[in-house]
Parts: structure tokens; sequence; C-alpha cells
């Protein structure tokens, strides 16, 4: 009885571990990923005795070549390409080209800029203009709080400075998007709000 035991736990066990590798499998083609990704892998199921020949235009095999499983440093630059597989198995016959299509997407900006001058106590806004697929995530920091924001869709984004009684300086900080893709702050990165003082009556007097 205990001998079954195991038998049953080791044939679950193998069950749960092929189910997880088909899980990570791409079912979609074109599969997507982002330009300039490291250590992005791609394998399929091994044959004892077979080399494998991998052909991946627009990046570099970094580990695996020859065999079932590689890792790729993608370029940098946006793009399609399409990954291939050729097998030899231990007899020397080659099998059928087998063929992935890969979406490098692009990595997303965010910028923002301008001189805005109010009065004390009042409020401004600035737009936040983004590039690549969102949608997207970021932050801004005042000087002294940094905000986090996610899951925007509207280009460009409005932020409300909310009352302002004295100057500050806001600043992009990170910019990515839904799909982990990290990019850059571009143009100036910055909006200047300019808190002129309000006026010092005097008091009235009369001759």
């Amino acid at each position: 009885m205990k001998a079954k035991q195991l038998l049953t736990c080791a044939i679950v066990s193998m069950i749960v571990l092929c189910a997880n590798k088909m899980q990570a499998q791409s079912t979609t083609s074109p599969d997507t990923v982002c330009a300039g990704k490291t250590g992005a892998s791609y394998y399929l199921t091994k044959t004892p005795g077979s080399t494998y020949h991998w052909v991946v235009p627009n990046g570099t095999i970094t580990y695996g070549a020859n065999t079932d499983s590689i890792v790729v440093s993608w370029a940098s630059t946006s793009g399609t390409d399409t990954v291939e597989v050729v097998e030899v198995n231990a007899h020397g016959c080659i099998g059928d080209t087998q063929k992935l299509a890969v979406y490098r997407m692009p990595l997303p900006t965010a910028a923002l800029s301008g001189v805005d001058s109010l009065c004390y106590n009042h409020t401004s806004s600035f737009n936040v203009s983004f590039t690549g697929i969102g949608p997207w995530n970021f932050s801004y920091s005042d000087g002294t709080t940094t905000t986090p924001l996610t899951n925007i869709s509207s280009n460009p984004y409005t932020i409300s400075t909310g009352t302002l009684t004295s100057s500050k300086t806001y600043t992009l900080t990170a910019i990515s998007n839904k799909f982990g893709c990290v990019g850059s702050v571009s143009g100036s990165g910055s909006h200047h709000a300019v808190v002129n003082p309000k006026p010092t009556t005097s008091a009235i007097y009369h001759n």
C-alpha cells in the first residue's frame, strides 16, 4: 500500500511539473517582449539525442545554443522578428522548422514641461505626454513627495497641483507600462509653478 501511495505521489508531482511548464509556454503568435529585454527564455520539448539549431534575428543567444532551451538578449529597437529552430535527431534526420513571431515592444517615454505663474493660494496643473504602448505607470515628485500613478490610459494625462502657497518644481521620476517595459523621462521633465505673493494693502487714511 505504501509503495502504491509513493507511486501515486510521484505521478501527481510529474503532472503538476508538466502543467506548470506548459503554462509557461507561449500560446500566441506574435509573442511579445520589451525591446532591449535580457534573459528572455525560449524552449521546446526535448528529444533525447537531438540537437537544436536556433535563429534569432535582432537578438543574441547568451545561453543554450544547440540545446532545447535558450536565453536571448533582444535588440533595443522595436520591431517583429521570427525565432526559428530546427531539430536534428540522433540519426542525423532533420525535422521541420518551428517558428514563433516575436514583437519587440517600444519602451515607453513620458514628458512634461512648462512654467506656470499663479497667485498665492491658487492651483495649477500640468500635462504628462506618453509614447509607446499603454496603459502607463509613472511617478512624479514635487521635490518633497513622490507620487506614483498606475494604469493610466489618457494621453496626455493632466495632473492638478492642488492649492499652492509656495513655488514648486515638479519632476517625472519613473515610467513603465502594464507589460513591465521600463522607459525613460524625455524632454525637460519638469514643471515650475511660480507663486506670486498677494499684495499687501495699506490701511485707509483720511486727510
